[in-house]
């Protein structure tokens, strides 16, 4: 398929009341953490420059949508969806004027990855498919049951199967007239994909990831939040006479060193600090007193020994706010290397380490560049 449109829109149906869950709102409008499972949905496309336009189909009785802050993005708008998640498409891409790409996705689907969807707008068209979907295999076995006595009728060979994902991308009036034709042969396709498929056109897969998942029971949101941690770390240490600070594993030069039992590396302390207390298992003092067998230990070595612990947990480390808090020596000029040391050493991505150094504005004894400290914020997955 040659691709001839400059501008890509983005359709996100969102019109559904969510009756597999039992909150007063709809699903969508739940919370995950700060913000509404919509939000951060609209939160991984928005700031894309490959689209155009956000197009929300919301229920013509939601009273919801106008207070999300991110309503009031200039690339967002709405449209009265309908009945099921068809027509909530339908009535979005009536809006498109021209022959566009569109990407529908699921307003339930919120952890879509920013290099999935360049991935998908990037590969689209180029074995002349008409759509473009996401998949995963399916890894669990499968069985054909009678739904009125629950007994097993057969197996199914699961390896001739994948589980749709969204995004899926097309050209908009292809999308359009198949849709139309389902509704009026009286089908509702579960996906656009299947009104694709069923209009004639050629669906072709890519692969997925099992991170994108779909929160459509209670229960998918219950083990989300059930599988996170997040820990608060703090460590600080005076200043001696030396040649150096550890931060993050990466020795600054300096006039001076950290006083303290083992290298001082503030950054990496409050890192274990934070780990062990997302988990309920004490400060760093506990695990690391002052004593013989410490003396002198690398903060990287203790991670090390640390993170070995909440991996025994099932835990994974997944995220990192870091602050340090100094007057001197200013760590602009280093901070892409303390990042890369802290990345090597914690095997966490360089865009998921936060990383800011402040003063304290000549207050306290940081102030009086006595010394230095470390706080510590740490997000733990399962």
């Amino acid at each position: 398929m040659k691709i001839q449109s400059n501008k890509t829109y983005l359709i996100i149906p969102a019109a559904g009341l969510g009756t597999r869950f039992s909150s007063d709102s709809p699903k969508q409008y739940t919370n995950l953490g700060s913000s509404t499972i919509l939000e951060k949905t609209i939160e991984c496309f928005v700031h894309h420059d490959d689209f155009s336009e956000i197009i929300i189909a919301i229920n013509k009785d939601d009273k919801y949508f106008n207070d999300l802050e991110i309503a009031k993005h200039e690339k967002v708008t709405r449209v009265i969806g309908g009945e099921t998640r068809a027509e909530s498409v339908l009535a979005a891409l009536k809006t498109i004027k021209d022959n566009s790409v569109v990407m529908v996705h699921d307003a339930v689907r919120p952890f879509i990855k920013s290099s999935e969807i360049k991935t998908m707008i990037s590969s689209f068209g180029a074995m002349d498919e008409d759509i473009l979907i996401f998949g995963i295999p399916v890894y669990e076995s499968l069985k054909q049951i009678d739904k009125d006595s629950l007994f097993v009728k057969k197996s199914v060979d699961r390896n001739k199967y994948y589980l749709a994902q969204t995004p899926q991308i097309t050209m908009s009036q292809s999308l359009e007239t198949a849709i139309e034709l389902s509704l009026k042969e009286n089908f509702v396709p579960g996906d656009e994909s299947e009104a694709i498929e069923r209009a004639g056109g050629k669906v072709r897969f890519i692969q997925g990831s099992r991170k994108n998942i779909k929160i459509t029971v209670e229960e998918d949101l219950n083990t989300i939040l059930d599988n996170e941690r997040l820990g608060n770390g703090f460590d600080s240490h005076r200043f001696k006479d030396g040649d150096g600070l550890m931060i993050g594993g990466l020795k600054i030069p300096y006039s001076k060193s950290f006083l303290a039992h083992s290298d001082g590396d503030i950054v990496l302390h409050a890192i274990i600090d934070s780990m062990l207390g997302a988990l309920s298992l004490g400060d760093i003092g506990q695990h690391f007193p002052n004593t013989d067998e410490w003396e002198n230990c690398s903060g990287s070595k203790m991670f090390s020994i640390a993170y070995k612990k909440i991996r025994e947990k099932g835990y994974k480390l997944k995220q990192l706010d870091i602050i340090v808090i100094l007057e001197e020596p200013k760590l602009l000029d280093y901070k892409d290397q303390i990042i890369e040391s802290i990345s090597q050493i914690t095997d966490l991505d360089k865009d998921l380490i936060g990383f800011k150094a402040k003063t304290s504005e000549k207050m306290g004894f940081i102030g009086e560049n006595e010394g230095a400290a470390c706080m510590v914020l740490c997000r733990l997955q399962k």
